[in-house]
C-alpha cells in the first residue's frame, strides 16, 4: 500500500501529465469527411475513384432554390437571378454556376451553330411562351424549375475536396451574397452546408453530453454516499481519464468525428463504474471496523482484479469494432478501447493515492442508508431463489418473442437521417426532395469491353438509350443526363429548335449521320460533354437524381435493374456498373450484418476465454454468457418490432453493450469465486456475493444509464439511437444479472469437493 510520500508523488506525476495532455487536447480538431464511410480497400471504391478521375465528384456542389411571391417567370425577378448568377461566378473556389437564366438551346443553320436562351426576361410575350415550353417538354422540370412552378434552382459547383476552412469561406460568401439580393425565400443544400452544420452540432454536443453526465452522476453520488469526498474525487479522476484520452488522440493525429463525439461521455460513465466499485468496497470495509489502510488494501486486492477484467472486457467490446470496413467505426472502437484501459489505469493508480491522503469519510455513520440497501437486496435475492423457475421460463418466453421480432430487422439508411426532423438542414433537404427531382445522386458507368471500338456509334447509342430508359424506370430518376442528352440537343438543333425533335433519331443511318455531323461541326467534344463521355469515347456516364428511398430499397432497385440488364444479349459487350458516393455508403451499410456477427463472435470468444481462465469451468462460461445474451436478443427483437433499422449507429450498439453489460457479471462472479475460496457453501457464497456486489452493480448501471440516456437529447439520430438502445440494454442486463444469474449458478454450477 502507498505511503503518504508515494501517494503525493503519484498525484504530482498524474497532475503534470494531465496538464500537458490538457494542452494537447485543446488543439483537437473536428472532422467531417464522409468519404471515410466508404468501404476501404474495396473494388467498388476503386471503381468510384477511377470514375471521378474521368468525370467529376457527384457531391462537390450546392443547390440554391429561389422563390418569388409574384412568380418565378416575373421579369424583374429573373433579372435579379441573372445578376446573382454573375456575382456567384466571381466567388473564390466556385468553378461553375448553372443557372436557368443562362441555359441556351443550340440551333444549327447554314451560318453554323447559334444558341437561344430558354428564358427571355426582357420580353414578356416570349417569357410566357418560355414557361409553356419548359413545362410541356419537362426537359428542365425537377432540375432547374420546381414541379409546382414556385421556385427555380441554381447549381453551384466548387473545387473538389475543399478543406473545412476553405469550405466555410465559400459558404459564408455565398450566404452573404444571397442576403444582399433579398430574395423572398432561399433554400440551400449541399456538402459544404451539411459539413458546417454537422461540425457545429458535434462541437455543441460533446460538451452537452459530458455536462449532462457529470450533473446526473453528481446527484447520484451525493444521494448515495452523502459525502463531498466521495463525489469530488471520483469525478476528478474520471475527468482526468477523458483529458488523457483526448490528448492522446490529438498527439496521434486523430480528429474528432461524429462517432468520436461519444468518447468523452462513454469514458466518463465507464470510468465512473470502476471508481464506484472500488469506492463501494472501501466504504463496506470501513463499516466492518477496518482501519483506513486495511480497507484500502482489501478493496484494491479484491475489487482491483475484477475491475481490470471488467475494463478489459469493455475494451474488447469496443476493440471488436476494428473488424468493420468503415474507418470511423474502426477508429471509434480502437480509441475508445484505449481510453477504457487508460481510465482503469488512472483509477487503480490514483484512487488509492487519494484514499491515503484524504481523511476517513464520514459516510460510515449513515447506517440508515446501508440498512435500506441491504433490505432491498435481501428481498431481491429471496425473490430470485423462490421464483427461479418462473424467472427462467419467463426469460425463455421473452427470448422467443424477441427472436420473432428479429425477423423484421433490416439493414437500411437514409441520407441526412442522422439529423433531427426539426433541423433546418434536414428541412431544406426535404424541400429539394419534394419540389425537385430529389437529393440522392445516381451514377452509372458504361464501358466497352472491346477497346478497339468507341461508343460513338449507333449500335452503342441504342444500348445507352435502352439502359438510360431502364435506369430511369427502376430508380424513378429525374434530371437524367448522359451522352444522349447532347444527341437530343443536336437533333433538335438541326431541326430548327423544334421540341418534337428532342429525342434520339429512330433510324440508325440517320443516327450515325447525326453523330458524325456533331463531331464535324465541333459540337462534340466540349467541356460540358466531357462530364458524361470520356475523351476517347470509351466510357459513358449516366447521371440523375432520385428521392432518398433508403439503402434497403435502393439495393432492391439495383438488383431489379441489373437482373433486367443481364437478360439483354448485347450486355455481354459492355461493363455496366452503378457507382457514386451514395451507393458506396449503401454498400458499407449492407456489410453491417457481417461486421456485427464478426464483432460479436470475437467478443464472445474473448470473454469466454477470460471466464475459462478465471474459473476453469466450461459451465461457468455458459453461466456468465447467458445473462448477457438475453439483453441483446431483447433489444434486437424490440428494434424489429419498432421498425428501427440496422445501420452504422445501431449495429455497433450490440458489441458496445455486450462489453459493458458483462462487467456486472464479472464483478458478481469474481466475488462468488472469492467466497468459495474461503470455504463457503455454494448457496452462502451466492448470497454474500449478491449482498456485497448488488449495491455497486445497481449504482454502476444507474451511472451508465444516466450517461447514455443523456445522448437521447442529441440532434443526431445515430447518437440518439445509441443512447436509447444502450440504456435499455444495460437496464435489461441488470435484471438478468440479479434475477437469472442466481438460478443459473444454483442449477448448473458444480463446486469441487474442496469448496463444499
Amino acid at each position: 500500500m502507498y505511503s503518504r510520500k508515494t501517494a503525493l508523488a503519484i498525484i504530482f506525476i498524474v497532475l503534470s501529465v494531465t496538464v500537458f495532455l490538457s494542452y494537447r487536447a485543446s488543439l483537437s480538431k473536428f472532422d467531417y469527411d464522409f468519404e471515410k464511410f466508404f468501404p476501404q480497400g474495396d473494388t467498388e471504391t476503386q471503381t468510384f475513384e477511377a470514375f471521378r478521375n474521368v468525370f467529376e465528384n457527384d457531391y462537390d456542389f450546392l443547390l440554391i432554390a429561389l422563390e418569388n411571391k409574384e412568380g418565378i417567370f416575373e421579369p424583374e425577378f429573373l433579372k435579379r437571378v441573372e445578376s446573382f448568377t454573375h456575382e456567384l461566378k466571381k466567388i473564390t473556389y466556385v468553378t461553375r454556376v448553372i443557372s436557368p437564366t443562362e441555359i441556351k438551346i443550340p440551333i444549327v443553320s447554314g451560318a453554323g451553330i447559334s444558341y437561344r436562351k430558354i428564358l427571355h426576361p426582357n420580353n414578356s410575350v416570349l417569357l410566357q411562351k418560355d414557361k409553356i415550353r419548359i413545362y410541356e417538354t419537362g426537359e428542365f422540370t425537377g432540375s432547374f424549375f420546381s414541379k409546382d412552378t414556385t421556385a427555380l434552382c441554381l447549381i453551384v459547383q466548387n473545387k473538389e475536396r475543399l478543406s473545412k476552412k476553405k469550405s466555410d469561406v465559400l459558404l459564408k460568401e455565398i450566404e452573404n451574397l444571397m442576403q444582399s439580393y433579398g430574395f423572398d425565400k432561399v433554400h440551400l443544400a449541399g456538402k459544404i452546408k451539411a459539413q458546417q452544420v454537422y461540425l457545429q452540432r458535434m462541437q455543441e454536443e460533446i460538451l452537452l453530453f459530458l455536462s449532462l453526465a457529470i450533473v446526473l452522476v453528481i446527484i447520484l453520488l451525493s444521494v448515495t454516499f452523502q459525502s463531498l469526498w466521495a463525489v469530488t474525487f471520483p469525478i476528478l479522476i474520471v475527468l482526468f481519464s477523458i483529458i488523457w484520452q483526448l490528448g492522446i488522440m490529438q498527439i496521434l493525429g486523430k480528429k474528432i468525428d461524429i462517432l468520436q463525439v461519444l468518447v468523452p461521455t462513454i469514458l466518463f460513465v465507464v470510468g465512473m463504474s470502476d471508481v464506484i466499485h472500488i469506492l463501494s468496497k472501501y466504504i463496506e470495509e470501513l463499516r466492518t471496523g477496518r482501519t483506513k489502510y486495511d480497507a484500502i488494501k482489501k478493496s484494491v486486492k479484491e475489487v482491483g482484479l475484477a475491475t481490470f477484467f471488467t475494463s478489459f472486457t469493455t475494451a474488447v467490446g469496443f476493440a471488436t469494432l476494428v473488424t468493420s470496413t468503415i474507418t470511423p467505426v474502426r477508429d471509434f472502437g480502437l480509441y475508445t478501447s484505449i481510453g477504457v484501459m487508460v481510465a482503469f489505469l488512472l483509477t487503480i493508480v490514483l484512487m488509492p493515492a487519494v484514499m491515503v491522503l484524504a481523511p476517513r469519510p464520514n459516510i460510515i455513520t449513515h447506517q440508515k442508508s446501508s440498512y435500506r440497501w441491504n433490505k432491498l437486496l435481501q428481498n431481491l435475492f429471496l425473490f430470485s431463489i423462490k421464483y427461479r423457475w418462473h424467472i427462467s421460463l419467463s426469460s425463455l418466453v421473452i427470448a422467443g418473442i424477441s427472436v420473432m421480432g428479429m425477423r423484421n430487422l433490416k439493414v437500411n439508411n437514409l441520407l441526412l437521417e442522422d439529423l433531427h426532423p426539426r433541423e433546418p438542414l434536414k428541412q431544406e433537404f426535404a424541400y429539394f426532395e419534394q419540389a425537385f427531382s430529389g437529393g440522392r445522386p445516381f451514377e452509372m458507368q458504361v464501358m466497352l469491353k472491346d477497346t478497339s471500338e468507341n461508343l460513338w456509334h449507333s449500335k452503342h447509342i441504342r444500348f445507352l438509350e435502352k439502359l438510360e430508359k431502364a435506369a430511369t424506370h427502376h430508380f424513378e430518376l429525374g434530371f437524367v443526363q448522359s451522352p444522349l442528352t447532347f444527341i437530343r440537343y443536336f437533333h433538335r438543333a438541326v431541326n430548327s429548335g423544334l421540341n418534337t425533335y428532342y429525342r434520339i433519331p429512330d433510324d440508325n443511318d440517320k443516327l450515325d449521320s447525326l453523330l458524325l455531323e456533331m463531331r464535324m461541326l465541333g459540337f462534340l467534344p466540349s467541356d460540358e460533354s466531357k462530364r458524361f463521355l470520356s475523351e476517347n469515347y470509351s466510357i459513358a456516364r449516366i447521371s440523375g437524381k432520385m428521392h432518398d428511398v433508403g439503402s434497403y430499397r435502393a439495393n432492391s432497385m439495383e438488383k431489379s435493374l441489373m437482373n433486367e440488364i443481364h437478360q439483354w444479349p448485347e450486355t455481354q459487350n459492355y461493363q455496366v456498373k452503378i457507382t457514386g458516393s451514395a451507393r458506396l455508403i449503401d454498400l458499407n451499410i449492407s456489410h453491417l450484418s457481417i461486421n456485427l456477427i464478426k464483432g460479436l463472435s470475437l467478443a464472445f470468444v474473448i470473454v469466454s476465454v477470460l471466464f475459462g481462465m478465471l474459473f476453469r469451468s466450461w459451465r461457468m462460461i455458459l453461466i456468465a454468457l447467458i445473462p448477457n445474451i438475453f439483453p441483446l436478443l431483447i433489444i434486437a427483437g424490440w428494434m424489429g418490432f419498432m421498425d428501427i433499422n440496422l445501420k452504422v449507429s445501431s449495429s455497433i450498439i450490440f458489441t458496445i453493450a455486450f462489453g459493458i453489460a458483462v462487467d456486472d457479471t464479472i464483478h458478481f462472479l469474481s466475488r462468488f469465486r472469492i467466497e468459495l475460496d474461503k470455504g463457503k457453501s455454494k448457496l452462502y457464497a451466492l448470497k454474500r456475493s449478491y449482498l456485497s456486489t448488488g449495491k455497486a452493480i445497481f449504482l454502476t448501471t444507474l451511472v451508465l444509464c444516466m450517461g447514455f440516456a443523456g445522448m437521447i437529447s442529441s440532434s443526431f439520430q445515430s447518437v440518439f439511437v445509441i443512447g436509447m438502445l444502450t440504456t435499455l440494454t444495460l437496464i435489461t442486463a441488470l435484471f438478468f444479472d440479479l434475477l437469472l444469474l442466481p438460478f443459473l449458478i444454483i442449477t448448473f454450477y458444480q463446486t469441487s469437493s474442496k469448496t463444499q
